[in-house]
């Protein structure tokens, strides 16, 4: 008898491409802006090995002009400009998914359709958990090797203190101001909702149109407000700090090269004690990192780092001269 199995009804191909996609359309990080494109990353990716490494030029530096002489005595000597280079890292993730085939026959539907269905959306969730954990790596080390001068503390300042105060107008211009003159450069705001709520009981969240005319877009101070419980809540004795992101679009690179079977499905006749099981296999194989941050490899126990890797403080290292080329900002608020 002719049986359709989900092997018959998945082309790996075409599905690792949707499960691609909506990945990158469903993650509330990446949908924001703060994560983009890098085709550099993507040329470095093609090849062999786990770590990278991509230059960069300096800015030229504020030697100051010079006095003009009629001396022929007096010799000008040309500044030089600098570089140096980054260095990120390859990622290889996996997970899979199994199902009885008894547990269809007796839910009179079938469980792996609805795996296949939420395939994506499991993605999307754990980039986003992937995201979240490079953004923390970033902050632990700009603590622990910068004086935090990219972390801003309600009710403290500027550092690694804990904060005494929820989220205000003052806390976000003050964060922002970490910037200084390149303060324009930060144009979005992402949140935990628990941050947002107390916004909007203060009335202090507008909206705008979006391309269509809809007033939809939350904003606050003019940045563009985007909600995500995936926003770092630490707790801190009776109380939780919460942490905010205060941005420009393209703070991370990203590039997926996907592997050379990302999509596999299996059967398993003999489990069940004969009655069989259905697995669906998927893999990712991607780079996703900080523009400015040079990754150190200090501390990586497998093959490839774990979140728990990506978060740690020696793993990571600002290579960008001045903290004004990284436009972005953790703001650190006492329950919300």
């Amino acid at each position: 008898m002719a049986l359709t199995r989900l092997s018959d009804v998945i082309v790996p191909d075409v599905f690792n491409a949707y499960m691609m996609v909506e990945t990158t359309e469903k993650a509330d990080v990446f949908k924001s802006g703060i994560v983009q494109p890098n085709a550099e990353m993507a040329r470095n990716m093609t090849g062999g090995g786990v770590t990278f490494q991509t230059p960069f030029w300096n800015d030229l530096s504020n030697t100051g002009s010079k006095i003009g002489s009629d001396d022929p005595a007096q010799v000008l000597t040309p500044d030089k400009i600098g570089g140096s280079k980054l260095q990120f890292r390859r990622q290889f993730r996996t997970n899979a998914w199994s199902t009885a085939d008894l547990a269809a026959e007796l839910a009179g539907d079938d469980p792996m359709k609805r795996v296949v269905s939420r395939v994506s959306e499991w993605w999307a969730r754990d980039m986003n958990r992937i995201t979240i954990a490079t953004l923390n790596g970033v902050i632990n080390s700009n603590i622990t090797n910068n004086a935090g001068d990219m972390v801003y503390n309600a009710g403290v300042g500027v550092g690694g203190a804990t904060p005494t105060a929820a989220m205000s107008a003052t806390a976000i211009l003050n964060a922002k101001q970490t910037m200084g003159d390149k303060a324009d450069m930060l144009t979005m705001i992402m949140m935990h909702s628990v941050v947002y709520t107390n916004l909007q009981i203060l009335n202090l969240i507008t909206f705008i149109p979006n391309s269509q005319g809809v007033v939809n877009i939350p904003t606050y101070l003019g940045y563009r407000v985007l909600v995500s419980d995936t926003c770092p809540v630490v707790a801190s004795g009776a109380n939780f700090v919460y942490v905010t992101y205060l941005c420009a679009p393209g703070v991370l690179g990203f590039c997926e090269n996907p592997p050379a079977i990302p999509v596999e499905t299996d059967r398993k006749p003999a489990q069940g004690n004969g009655a069989g099981v259905e697995e669906l296999y998927t893999r990712r194989q991607f780079a996703l990192h900080p523009n400015g941050f040079n990754w150190k490899e200090a501390t990586v126990v497998g093959e490839f780092p774990t979140n728990a890797e990506l978060e740690l403080t020696g793993n990571w290292e600002r290579k960008y001269p001045e903290r004004k080329h990284i436009p972005f900002v953790a703001i650190r608020t006492l329950n919300g």
